[in-house]
């Protein structure tokens, strides 16, 4: 059967990747840009069941296989070229823009899993401070691929069930539809429960926004709309069953590209006694459309009343605007959205959400030299011309079989085994360095200790590593840790030292810690010192409001706002007899504390972040404990969405933050000191990425194994010398 084509779903596919493209662009007044996925799903939802059910009551049951292979032909093809492009260019830029987890985010988006990935590696959507991952946009398409293996089984059985197994005439069984329609609208109010129950007040905003099972409801309100439209046009003898598709049937695409159909008989809206239906329904798009448009204006992701009530009301209002696109194509709403710029991009639109997000962190200010509208431009430009590049030379020929059967069979694999290799490679060229053997970690002669030397069992806990990894395996520990954004301890070894009994160190802090330790315990003994690393992700001396990452309110990390208190606990456990601490870089960042925008450089926020490190002096420091702070290094934290490079990388902020540690000596001068390891890992007073032509931090943030060996004598040597 030839179905009808309908331009508004072009449209609203085009609303939708656009509100993506400028929340990703990190233009100010599409805050809530990201809903542009929702639109996806509902849209998604409301294609596929609409042709699953067509095809139900023409033949009297659903061809999988046939349907699967086209979803395959559609959304692979193009889904392969990403993976191995973004394999190749970080093979070619290697460990200096090195993104852990690169490897594991590409197999996972390959498999179409990314979305539960996402959950286990405990990533942001919204906020990320590392390194972010250019597949991170993919797991939306990972929820849709989901919901394409499981719902046309879901379909077919409760089809095939509600008319007890009976073979029926082709398109007689309207009772069959009435049960289908309610489990798809069962299940996505089970989904809003759930989503609300999860969401727990933000603490599980990760997991709701990322599950299959609390963003399917989306995607079965489409379903819903499919379904009771099939049977309200049977009840009135109206159309066939109704299908969609591509231009040319049945082998089109779902949510994002391609062209949309739907057949619909005449006399829907057009008619007279139906005309009061069609103003009706034209009225209540034109208020959803606004309504949708206003939402992308005004949330954020991190506001509270989205999850689940504003996605329901944003599920139903799309739902409104598909129904009216489809049933009344002369209305208001449904003439916007089949203008032709619309529709040219929402053809487009999924090679465009696939392209745009690497494409938009690969060009920012500093590699462009652009900034502004200018950088917009450009990077809508560029990813335009990709994804246009995409849709003509590798989705459409797989897609209208141009190539043959066979061929496209064979490629296939082939090209799988391309993007994973691709990853290998990204991999093998980042991976970091284990460090430099020119590099001495020998102390000097009066480093060593005179006592007799001994052998000391180290065995980690599960707040602090004591034993060190093994040489082979340090650097992809703290890489792997980085990439799952947690740290796990479960190691034990025997090591000697020069020197019984060694003297007990905590390391404290951040993720900056956290790897400057990890170098540290191969030779620790050397100096006679048992080092104890115990950072924490992600925290700071800050320890209440939200930072801004990005554009994006976060709250602090699980465990960082009673960090203080568990560094205390851990350094009465351990017996240590001086505490090292490398805190502070995130405090560079604005935060919004008691609803007020500060940051460093504010009279009053200064104050409160030097009164948290006096705090840290007073707990830490209270029972004589010698203490070492570390200076805050100059770094390169990941480019705003605009492009523009981070305010916590202003020289500004970076000098006061090192200002107020400064000042902390001056509550014990007798047990308290700071050292300044820009003299080592900023030599010409600025980021660098390598120093004496060795990669020193590798990701604009962290110290690779050679940066923590570099301030190995210097730490270690100050903190032997304050306990002597």
């Amino acid at each position: 059967m030839e179905l009808s084509h309908h331009a508004g779903l072009d449209g609203l596919r085009a609303v939708a990747v656009i509100a993506v493209l400028l929340y990703h662009g990190g233009v100010s007044w599409d805050g809530g840009g990201f809903l542009g996925v929702e639109v996806f799903f509902v849209l998604s939802g409301f294609l596929i069941t609409t042709l699953l059910v067509s095809e139900w009551l023409e033949s009297g049951t659903i061809a999988l296989r046939a349907f699967w292979a086209r979803r395959a032909r559609r959304l692979l093809p193009a889904l392969f070229s990403l993976v191995a492009v973004i394999g190749v260019y970080y093979a070619i830029e290697g460990t200096s823009n090195a993104v852990p987890g690169l490897f594991g985010d590409g197999v996972a988006t390959l498999l179409y899993i990314g979305n539960w990935h996402q959950i286990a590696s405990g990533s942001s959507y919204f906020a990320a401070t590392g390194p972010v991952s250019p597949l991170t946009h993919t797991w939306s398409l990972a929820i849709e691929e989901q919901f394409y293996i499981l719902w046309p089984l879901v379909v077919l059985g409760v089809l095939w069930l509600a008319r007890g197994g009976r073979v029926l005439r082709a398109g007689s069984d309207r009772r069959s539809l009435h049960v289908l329609l309610g489990v798809a609208v069962t299940g996505a109010v089970v989904s809003w429960v759930e989503m609300a129950l999860l969401y727990d007040g933000g603490q599980g905003l990760n997991r709701v926004y990322y599950g299959t099972d609390t963003r399917a409801a989306g995607l079965l309100a489409g379903a819903s709309l499919a379904i009771g439209l099939a049977i309200w046009r049977r009840s009135r003898g109206v159309g066939g069953g109704g299908g969609a598709g591509g231009s040319s049937g049945r082998g089109g695409s779902a949510g994002r590209g391609g062209s949309a159909a739907v057949s619909v008989g005449p006399g829907v809206c057009g008619a007279a006694p139906a005309a009061w239906r069609a103003r009706v329904l034209g009225v209540a798009a034109a208020l959803a459309l606004a309504g949708v448009l206003a939402a992308m204006d005004i949330v954020g992701g991190n506001t509270a009343w989205v999850y689940p009530y504003g996605l329901a009301g944003l599920d139903v209002a799309v739902a409104v605007i598909i129904a009216a696109a489809v049933l009344c194509p002369a209305s208001l709403v449904a003439r916007i959205l089949s203008c032709s710029p619309l529709r040219a991009i929402g053809k487009i639109s999924y090679g465009l959400y696939l392209w745009h997000y690497p494409l938009f962190l690969w060009l920012d200010a500093t590699t462009t030299g652009l900034s502004g509208d200018a950088l917009l431009g450009l990077r809508l430009a560029v990813a335009l011309s990709v994804s246009v590049v995409s849709f003509v030379l590798i989705e459409q020929p797989i897609r209208q079989r141009r190539l043959p059967s066979w061929l496209v069979r064979s490629l296939a694999p082939l090209a799988a085994g391309g993007a994973v290799a691709s990853l290998l490679v990204a991999s093998t060229a980042s991976a970091l360095p284990l460090g430099d053997p020119s590099v001495s970690t020998v102390p000097q002669a009066n480093l060593k200790g005179t006592d007799p030397a001994c052998q000391v069992t180290l065995t980690d806990t599960a707040q602090y590593g004591l034993a060190p990894p093994p040489p082979s395996q340090a650097a992809s520990f703290e890489y792997t840790s980085l990439g799952k954004h947690k740290l796990t301890w479960s190691g034990s070894s025997l090591k000697t030292f020069n020197t019984c009994p060694p003297k007990k160190v905590l390391l404290i802090g951040d993720s900056l810690s956290f790897t400057l330790g990890v170098g540290m315990l191969k030779d620790e003994n050397e100096y006679g010192i048992e080092l104890a690393d115990a950072g924490i992700l992600g925290c700071a001396f800050t320890a209440e409001g939200e930072l801004d990452v990005s554009g994006v309110w976060q709250a602090q990390s699980a465990g960082c706002p009673d960090a203080l208190q568990t560094w205390a606990q851990d350094e009465k456990t351990l017996h240590a007899r001086a505490v090292v601490i490398e805190l502070g870089y995130r405090d560079q960042f604005d935060w919004r504390i008691d609803g007020h925008v500060e940051h460093l450089g504010d009279a009053a926020f200064d104050a409160y972040v030097q009164r948290q490190i006096d705090e840290y002096v007073k707990v830490l420091g209270r029972d004589g404990t010698k203490l070492l702070f570390l200076s805050v290094p100059w770094s390169k934290p990941p480019s705003d969405p605009n492009g523009s490079p981070s305010p916590a990388a202003s020289p500004a902020r970076h000098a006061e933050i090192n200002s107020l540690l400064g000042n902390a000596a001056r509550l014990d001068p007798g047990n308290v000191q700071v050292l300044d390891i820009d003299n080592t890992v900023s030599p010409g007073n600025h980021y660098q990425a390598k120093v004496n032509g060795q990669l020193c931090r590798f990701d604009g943030i962290h110290f690779t194994l050679y940066c923590s060996e570099l301030l190995e004598p210097s730490v270690l040597g100050t903190v032997d010398k304050m306990i002597g």
